[in-house]
């Protein structure tokens, strides 16, 4: 939001009316959302930190992902919770706007080329009405004046939902769900995966896994809104 639009239409907090601040999210809500801090730079798990430098965790020196990095706003908890289940439950697309602003500062973007969004099955898409990770990636891409491949991935297959499986069997189900169109990333070399949240990355590994098989790109970074502790 520029300053003629707060001067007109000052924040308003979109869960509970009160007065904000920077954005429309009440001080007293965005006080007690949570960062990820001691974590690991790949994949974003708790990791110590040696000589005053993050650390990789155990399980990224075991085996790489195929992602060479991981960015999160929050954590998954508090009003984040609220807003994304909004988004991406009950039809509040608007959502994607108030999420994109509060976590782009702490987002590094230099070098990346394009974000792309974790595509949704067809179905799943015509349900819903819209592709949240897509919202959310268009608002960044405002924001950060980088480019946003929305149609160079899909998703072929309509796996079920992800919220309750193990890490295993999230792994499983997504087995040949995504199909690459390679000459939508031709030249490309940096880009950023875009997604609402992060539980086990498994989504963002095997998305990853695709874009290295079937493009030239060199490095992928996952970008989320918040990640589950």
């Amino acid at each position: 939001m520029n300053l003629f639009e707060k001067w007109l239409l000052p924040p308003t907090c979109v869960l509970t009316g009160e007065p904000a601040e920077h954005f429309d999210l009440s001080p007293l809500l965005v006080k007690g959302l949570t960062r990820p801090n001691d974590v690991c730079p790949v994949c974003c798990e708790l990791s110590l930190k040696v000589g005053g430098k993050k650390n990789l965790c155990g399980a990224c020196l075991t085996q790489s992902p195929a992602f060479c990095r991981t960015q999160v706003g929050f954590y998954f908890e508090g009003a984040l919770t609220e807003l994304v289940y909004g988004l991406k439950y009950h039809q509040k697309p608007e959502y994607a706007r108030l999420l994109a602003e509060m976590t782009v500062a702490y987002f590094d973007f230099s070098g990346i080329e394009a974000l792309v969004p974790v595509p949704l099955h067809a179905l799943r898409r015509r349900d819903r009405g819209y592709n949240q990770a897509e919202l959310i990636a268009k608002e960044l891409g405002k924001l950060l004046a980088i480019p946003v491949i929305s149609k160079g991935v899909q998703r072929i297959k309509n796996t079920p939902s992800q919220t309750h499986l193990t890490a295993k069997q999230r792994h499983k189900n997504l087995g040949s769900a995504f199909e690459v169109k390679g000459d939508d990333f031709e030249s490309l070399s940096h880009i950023a995966l875009v997604d609402d949240v992060i539980t086990t990355g498994a989504t963002m590994q095997r998305l990853a896994r695709v874009l290295q098989r079937k493009t030239n790109i060199k490095q992928i970074e996952a970008w989320a809104i918040a990640k589950t502790k």
